[in-house]
């Protein structure tokens, strides 16, 4: 009997400290990101809005197909609340210049992170992080973004 006391104790103790309301860290945070002009961009940066997250790389040919899409949706969704960012976790001078020479308006950023440290094995990969910083919806693979069924979509995560 005693030494079911002490591991219901134990199982209590334990209990306690796994809902002690540690926090866990935002999605945005998680990227480590940094924009183009060298400064972090961070949850608080974006507290509030919500926004779209769009892994790519130079490389990857899908990605490259995509973005017009996703240039023509941010144009359709910013007014509403959305932010459009895409992620790349190459060399800044390399983003750069990709960059520097597509006439795209939506915010590059740099990750920190390998995208295997995301769970990401495949790129394009797309994720839309609500107004509280949860992520609500991931893709893999290529996507037209501004599609009527994809713009039904994101506007749908706009909703409280």
């Amino acid at each position: 009997m005693q030494r079911l006391t002490k591991l219901f104790i134990i199982a209590l103790c334990l209990s306690v400290f796994a809902c002690s309301g540690k926090k866990e860290e935002a999605f945005i945070d998680k990227l480590k990101l940094t924009k183009l002009d060298g400064t972090p961009l961070t949850s608080q940066d974006l507290e509030g809005k919500t926004v779209f997250v769009n892994f790519w790389a130079t490389w990857c040919g899908p990605c490259l197909k995509e973005m017009p899409s996703i240039e023509r949706a941010k144009n359709e969704l910013e007014e509403e609340g959305y932010v459009f960012l895409a992620v790349s976790n190459e060399e800044m001078d390399k983003i750069q210049t990709f960059e520097q020479k597509q006439s795209y308006t939506f915010t590059f950023a740099q990750s920190g992170l390998e995208p295997e440290a995301l769970n990401i094995y495949s790129l394009p990969a797309s994720y839309i992080i609500n107004a509280q910083g949860e992520e609500v919806f991931k893709h893999i693979g290529a996507k037209e973004w501004d599609s009527a069924d994809n713009l039904a979509t994101f506007r749908s995560y706009l909703k409280p």
